[in-house]
């Protein structure tokens, strides 16, 4: 699904990423492993088109996701969604959950009217076990483990084919990021996605991850 071949990344004379080389295949979570300052983040940014690379190729299901000379493929790049590690940066504080779901349904073309609309807040809600009553709320009205569900309730609106999930777990207690884990899988692997779950929690990716991507020995297994 995603091949990674020998990106390379530095800001100014620090370089973050040197040489790397990976595979994401179809249904497969793989885990991104290292200290703070190894490059974890830069990676994601990189996959989702933020962050430029200085060499390399990003290949999505056999097509170029984009070079240092060509740009990001927007439309092919739509299948690749990051939940973040704080779940309230990705929400407008006065902003009521309902409109910020909607706004994103209204943007994306991803309903028709607002029947339509409604239904689908509604179904993606109940992917990620939310009641509806939380659409009344602000974010500062809600726990960070329902926040955390909101932002993947937004991120599953756009059916990723590959879901980053970048430190998105490590404010939340170990039961809640159980619940997280299983809601992921359920809704992305279970329909033929992927997961890249990016952590400096070794113990959490070697529990979660089928492979793990050690970034501090440039390391796959």
């Amino acid at each position: 699904m995603i091949e990674a071949k020998s990106v390379s990344k530095a800001f100014g004379e620090k370089e973050v990423l040197s040489n790397l080389s990976f595979s994401l295949d179809e249904g497969e979570i793989l885990g991104i492993y290292g200290k703070s300052g190894v490059g974890k983040t830069t990676l994601a940014k990189i996959l989702c088109g933020l962050v430029p690379m200085d060499e390399g190729e990003i290949r999505m299901d056999g097509k170029t996701l984009f070079t240092p000379t060509s740009p990001y493929d927007r439309e092919l790049g739509r299948g690749i969604q990051m939940v973040y590690q704080h779940p309230y940066a990705s929400l407008d504080p006065n902003q009521k959950i309902r409109s910020s779901i909607s706004e994103l349904i209204k943007y994306h073309g991803l309903a028709k009217g607002k029947e339509e609309t409604e239904a689908l807040i509604l179904k993606v809600l109940s992917e990620v076990n939310l009641d509806e009553g939380i659409l009344s709320h602000l974010p500062r009205q809600i726990s960070g483990g329902e926040a955390q569900r909101v932002a993947l309730a937004r991120c599953l609106l756009m059916k990723p084919t590959l879901l980053i999930m970048d430190e998105a777990t490590s404010m939340l207690d170990v039961m809640v990021q159980a619940n997280v884990f299983e809601l992921v899988k359920k809704s992305v692997i279970d329909k033929g996605g992927s997961i890249l779950l990016i952590s400096h929690d070794r113990e959490l990716v070697d529990y979660v991850a089928d492979r793990i991507l050690d970034l501090e020995k440039n390391w796959a297994g």
